[in-house]
């Protein structure tokens, strides 16, 4: 016999599936292309559902990204980046967790999704807000994790040597997927050595 799930538990179980099938359908399809319909049926639900769990389709986006950046591979970034370890050697081992998520595959989705809220986020000045948040969400101080001391990047503020590590990520992120041999996700460690290359 099995265990009936609670109204909250359903609810839940909903709002997951939803997550989950929008992030395939906005990545397939364009966030323009794409419908709350078309999320719907993925998730094998009704459009009920989804208004019933979110404000309507940029709310959806915006969900789906923080689900994603709440996910235990990012979670785990955070911890390394945070671990007060050797910029140069914490780099390395950086690069090798970037280059294995990107080689495995299960990033390429949430990749193509992120670049078309970004794209999306240009012509909404709402949406850009909020994604801005999601991305920049809190302002460190002093030399970035990964800015080994005496190289280039260490020369910037947390905050823009941030936002070039983010562009990096996303630049290199989405090129892996266009061309894998022009930018195969090994190539994220050259790029970061570059950047702390001495000056």
């Amino acid at each position: 016999m099995t265990d009936r799930l609670t109204r909250q538990e359903q609810r839940e179980r909903n709002r997951l599936r939803l997550l989950e099938a929008a992030e395939k359908v906005f990545a397939e399809r364009g966030i323009q292309g794409s419908s709350v319909e078309e999320v719907a049926a993925a998730a094998g639900l009704t459009k009920g559902a989804v208004y019933s769990n979110f404000d309507g389709k940029e709310d959806l986006l915006l969900a789906v990204m923080r689900h994603r950046l709440a996910q235990e591979a990012r979670a785990q970034a955070e911890r390394l980046l945070h671990s007060g370890r050797e910029a140069g050697e914490l780099g390395e081992e950086y690069a090798r967790f970037w280059a294995e998520r990107a080689r495995g595959g299960d990033q390429d989705t949430f990749a193509q999704m992120t670049v078309e809220l970004m794209i999306h986020a240009t012509r909404h000045p709402a949406v850009r807000e909020e994604l801005l948040t999601l991305l920049f969400p809190a302002s460190g101080e002093g030399r970035h994790p990964l800015a080994r001391e005496g190289g280039g990047l260490a020369d910037l503020p947390y905050d823009q040597a941030d936002a070039v590590l983010k562009s990096l990520d996303i630049g290199m992120r989405l090129l892996t997927l266009v061309a894998p041999e022009r930018c195969p996700p090994e190539l994220f460690a050259t790029a970061l050595r570059l950047l702390n290359a001495p000056r």
